[in-house]
């Protein structure tokens, strides 16, 4: 009976919607943990600040963030002038459509231990700032032709010093095995990092309780 029944994608949902010009303003206006997110139930796009947001739902995802908006409005100014706005924007939702596939696979996909790390994260004051961008690596550094890992990488800013930013780079499957790696910068600045094998809940949270506290230590030597 349904062996013609075409399949339907989660980009099948969001043929009709579109990220506008005034959800982007209205990004860039909330700032640092700002987010444009996927939203399931509503088949459609909106910007709101990522810890409105629930870490461990499949029924939202971010699509784009404040800090991409910054990277890409530096590039495009360059590129285009007066016109950054107008050439952004456009580019900013074939992406989000084009990858909307792609991304959903990959949010179902992102084990327990990495979910967990966002809410524990979250609760530490750092607010995810932009798309969690999911990439491949070699489990074994140097070795080209060894199996490879699949790696999320977030990026969070500091809620109440968003000039500092936390890097959070893991394996989207702890049972890999593989290690994690956090760092965290001032600005340009780069002022700490170290690597963590993740492998359950109790070990993320130290993480980012110690992420915390490397913050807390820069900023008594810098900001008094």
């Amino acid at each position: 009976m349904f062996e013609n029944v075409p399949a339907v994608t989660v980009s099948d949902w969001f043929a009709s919607a579109e990220i506008t010009p005034r959800m982007l303003r209205t990004l860039n206006n909330i700032g640092p943990g700002g987010v444009i997110i996927a939203d399931l139930d509503r088949r459609d796009y909106y910007a709101t600040h990522s810890r409105s947001l629930d870490p461990g739902s499949q029924m939202h995802f971010i699509v784009y963030g404040y800090h991409d908006l910054v990277i890409d409005l530096d590039v495009y100014t360059c590129q285009y002038g007066g016109r950054a706005w107008e050439e952004l924007v456009p580019a900013v939702d074939c992406t989000a459509w084009e990858c909307m596939d792609e991304r959903a696979e990959n949010i179902t996909g992102t084990g327990f231990v990495a979910t967990r790390m966002r809410q524990h994260m979250q609760r530490h004051g750092f607010d995810l700032t932009s798309t969690p961008h999911f990439y491949y690596r070699y489990a074994s550094p140097g070795d080209y032709a060894g199996p490879m890992r699949a790696m999320v990488r977030d990026r969070y800013a500091d809620r109440t010093n968003p000039a500092i930013t936390v890097t959070v780079k893991s394996p989207v499957d702890e049972k890999s095995g593989g290690l994690s790696l956090i760092t965290i910068s001032d600005g340009d600045r780069h002022v700490t990092g170290w690597p963590a094998r993740m492998r359950n809940q109790f070990i993320a949270a130290v993480n980012a309780r110690r992420a915390r506290e490397a913050v807390e230590a820069d900023l008594r030597r810098t900001r008094t």
